[in-house]
């Protein structure tokens, strides 16, 4: 694939991921795994309907409404979008806003294969949502949802998480995904990462096309998709 992380940066910042979730966190899990968070469009050809929007850094609120923002507006001159992805991690809830629209727009998700891309922690539901997903494996890898308990009443941040937790595997359900994927992620030791070899990438979904989006194409002899409104 084609280094698609060269292009200017537009905006954002984010402090997040899907590892940790801290009192100060309040509704979402994160992680703080450093500063940067950007969206743009990347490799857009109205002539030849393609093109493409790539998310490079933490996705926090402010990348998740850019990209939705920059998704829209490219999708009425494109038969084909992607959203490339090259991520730590970031906010849960803000990537699941995302993963909505990109399911929507019936966008593909790809991680870059240059060596610099990755897609860890909450960058993993983005990946999910892609009607088409094409990850690189050992690149992908899947982290365990956490909460902070210093919280004085205990109660409170398991009560949290529990709401969280049950959010993401709705979430994963309605993209098609295994039951397996939300287990592997709520399986993993606190603080570490599970990359995914080719062969768990398609055990999990997140290699491979929606069976949807699949039959759309065949039956209208592989034209431009269903976009949304």
């Amino acid at each position: 694939m084609r280094n698609f992380f060269g292009s200017a940066r537009l905006s954002a910042v984010c402090l997040m991921s899907l590892a940790h979730l801290s009192p100060l966190a309040a509704q979402s899990s994160v992680d703080q795994q450093g500063v940067g968070g950007v969206a743009n469009i990347y490799n857009l050809d109205r002539d030849a309907h393609v093109g493409g929007v790539e998310i490079h850094g933490t996705i926090d609120t402010a990348v998740a409404h850019q990209a939705i923002e920059l998704i829209r507006s490219i999708r009425p001159d494109v038969d084909e979008l992607t959203v490339f992805l090259s991520s730590p991690g970031g906010d849960v809830l803000a990537a699941i806003e995302l993963g909505e629209e990109i399911r929507r727009q019936w966008a593909l998700t790809a991680v870059g294969d240059d060596g610099e891309g990755e897609c860890l922690g909450a960058c993993v539901l983005v990946l999910a949502a892609g009607v088409r997903r094409t990850p690189v494996p050992e690149r992908v890898g899947l982290q365990r949802l956490n909460f902070d308990q210093r919280d004085s009443d205990r109660e409170r941040p398991k009560r949290k998480y529990a709401g969280l937790a049950k959010t993401i595997e709705t979430y994963l359900a309605r993209m098609g995904m295994p039951k397996k994927l939300f287990q592997e992620i709520s399986q993993q030791s606190s603080g570490k990462v599970l990359l995914l070899d080719a062969r768990r990438l398609k055990m999990l979904g997140l290699d491979g096309t929606d069976p949807a989006y699949e039959r759309w194409l065949r039956e209208n002899n592989y034209e431009q998709p269903p976009q949304s409104d």
